[in-house]
């Protein structure tokens, strides 16, 4: 499902993504809504700083004000849609191995953690509350062993609907799995030459 959209170079390499999302849309108006706030507020600021300055004819303070409101408004509209562009850099791929939890910007960051579909014991879907369950968004939650705390994907659209895939994907990657050991009990790694020799890979990506 839409491989061809998302491209993490090495980590998909002898992969097949199967689905992906971002954060739920809700999340993107959050972002639209503080940045509006903020920049209300700067611009009431400024616009109460420029009047005092006509109120008492502070001349000597003008071009420090003009200086001052174009620096502020930069600097405010490139945070603003850098957050924007961020949003849609925040990905969630699933492929036929693992899962993939990008976490990207622009500029600051770019990390990304992966979990092995075997390594996972147990996925679960959390929406609570009345504007959660209206919406359709919640919490994915991945647990990996009872030592380990479990993963947390947060504002995940349509959560019931986003396990139900997982556990699919997981499903059939655990019966590709049994058919190997199956067809070669002797040298599981023989029928990995090539497109599924990942397993080999991960140890080096992880």
């Amino acid at each position: 499902m839409a491989s061809n959209e998302v491209d993490l170079g090495a980590y998909l390499k002898y992969e097949e993504v199967q689905f992906f999302f971002r954060k739920h849309w809700i999340h993107f108006l959050r972002i639209l809504f503080f940045g509006l706030l903020v920049g209300f507020l700067i611009f009431v600021v400024l616009l109460g700083f420029y009047g005092l300055i006509n109120a008492f004819s502070i001349q000597v303070l003008r071009p420090f004000f003009v200086f001052i409101a174009i620096i502020g408004s930069f600097i405010y509209l490139n945070m603003f849609f850098l957050q924007i562009i961020n949003y849609f850099f925040d990905v969630v791929i699933i492929t036929d191995a693992r899962i993939v939890i990008a976490r990207k910007t622009v500029f600051l960051k770019d990390d990304s953690a992966t979990i092995d579909l075997t390594k996972i014991q147990d996925i679960s879907a959390k929406s609570w509350g009345i504007f959660r369950n209206y919406l359709h968004f919640g919490e994915l939650i991945i647990t990996l062993s009872a030592s380990i705390p479990p993963v947390v994907i947060h504002a995940v659209p349509n959560p019931h609907y986003r396990l139900e895939q997982c556990n699919r994907v997981k499903r059939e990657h655990i019966l590709k799995r049994q058919e190997r050991r199956v067809r070669y009990p002797d040298n599981v790694s023989e029928p990995l030459a090539k497109g599924d020799n990942y397993l080999k890979d991960i140890r080096f990506l992880n």
